[in-house]
């Protein structure tokens, strides 16, 4: 995955845990990188091998 098509917040929010996903599409909308209309895609690791994505439109 391009890195200009992630919206990366660890750095400066460190790990926010479940509040992760909910937090990155704020910083994507106040961005201006997505918007009504637009198809997104969430994706949540886990340890081991737990994986959850889920795609939505806006």
């Amino acid at each position: 995955m391009p890195t200009d098509r992630l919206v990366i917040t660890l750095p400066e929010h460190g790990n926010l845990a479940s509040a992760s996903l909910p937090f990155q599409l704020v910083k994507a909308r106040e961005l201006g990188r997505c918007g009504p209309g637009d198809l997104v895609a969430l994706v949540g690791l886990a340890g081991g091998v737990s994986l959850g994505i889920v795609v939505i439109r806006l």
